[in-house]
């Protein structure tokens, strides 16, 4: 009785845990047994501790492992069609600390100060929170080479970029994404002229920063 009941409810929610099981199953004790049964015949899967899905697809839960949290970076664009290389890993960026699980596929927590740029999108029936294209392409910062996702720039839509990085306010990032742009044949550096300080950081974070020194952004094209 109660496992066609379960299942059928959950089938309506990307994860769930003891906890939900239990207000079907009033009897704690039971809900846990349940549970421990429903692992061993490989009804349900564990994503971690009291964490449980129906759903065999790291993308649909990642969001909803830890919360608040949106998909964010390749993964987003990934889901868009905008990048031919298919991460292997699932990135999704929060505003509380950084955390990594393994459900199929690594799916990893970066923490964020700029929780924004993201909304609901349609997924196999439910609503998962992905950036849109400009966040994506921020977040890429410190994380992947830029030119990861050039395949991108044609899709940017030219006033949100330069808003979102006049929301984010980092000259480092400011001055990476001015060049990559200028590089991909968009000129925003009228409008965010103000924000560049004149450090020298190089263009790719994660490379030693040997290479020619561009003066317009303040920037060491090792990349």
């Amino acid at each position: 009785m109660y496992e066609a009941v379960i299942m059928e409810e959950f089938k309506k929610v990307p994860v769930f845990s003891l906890a939900d099981v239990n207000q079907i199953i009033k009897n704690r004790i039971y809900a846990k047994k349940f549970l421990k049964r429903m692992l061993m015949e490989k009804k349900i899967l564990r994503i971690k501790r009291d964490c449980y899905t129906l759903y065999n697809d790291p993308f649909l839960v990642s969001t909803f492992i830890l919360r608040p949290s949106y998909v964010s970076s390749v993964s987003a664009l990934s889901f868009y069609g905008l990048v031919t290389q298919i991460p292997n890993e699932i990135f999704c960026f929060t505003n509380r600390r950084a955390q990594k699980f393994d459900f199929i596929m690594k799916i990893n927590f970066i923490h964020t100060n700029f929780f924004f740029g993201f909304e609901p999108k349609e997924y196999d029936n439910f609503k998962i929170p992905i950036a849109d294209v400009e966040k994506a392409i921020i977040d890429t910062v410190g994380l992947f080479p830029l030119t990861i996702v050039e395949e991108a720039v044609p899709e940017i839509n030219r006033k949100k970029m330069i808003d979102y990085l006049k929301k984010v306010r980092k000259s480092c990032v400011i001055k990476r994404i001015g060049l990559f742009l200028e590089r991909n044949g968009v000129d925003v550096y009228e409008e965010l002229k103000n924000y560049i300080n004149k450090k020298y950081i190089p263009f790719d974070p994660k490379k030693r920063g040997i290479g020619k020194k561009n003066k317009k952004w303040f920037v060491i094209e090792n990349g």
